[in-house]
């Protein structure tokens, strides 16, 4: 089992559920020396170390190793995924995440957190994700 560390539409535990089909404890978190980005043309967002900057999320805990390669499936291949360390509750804690390895050129502002909520959340939470997780079943019975 490990945690993962998230900080986009993953922050939502209504989308992980319709991915996953679980349920995780989740407890927020900060990762020091990342930013996070929008992407152009894109609804979720992406992070890149930067020096002295830090980035609010949360970590879902103890992810079983199916949902985690759903996880990694849904992240897709302009992600890597890493262990970093991230603080909880004034203490560090290793958790895997997803950090954008693609060119830069395509970040582009700050995400916004309310904005997806507003906008986009039902749609993940009725399309996408399930959309992704028959995907991914369908590849990986």
């Amino acid at each position: 089992m490990q945690h993962v560390f998230v900080y986009g539409s993953l922050l939502f535990p209504e989308v992980v559920e319709a991915l996953t089909g679980t349920t995780f404890p989740m407890k927020d978190g900060i990762l020091p020396d990342f930013r996070r980005f929008a992407i152009s043309g894109a609804d979720y967002p992406a992070i890149v170390f930067n020096n002295g900057s830090t980035v609010k999320g949360k970590i879902l805990l103890n992810v079983d190793d199916r949902s985690l390669e759903i996880l990694k499936f849904y992240e897709g291949d302009e992600y890597a995924c890493i262990s970093a360390s991230i603080n909880v509750e004034n203490k560090t804690t290793e958790a895997l995440v997803f950090v954008w390895k693609e060119t830069e050129e395509r970040l582009n502002g700050n995400w916004s957190e309310n904005h997806f909520r507003e906008t986009l959340l039902e749609t993940y939470i009725s399309e996408v994700a399930p959309e992704t997780r028959m995907e991914f079943e369908a590849l990986r019975p």
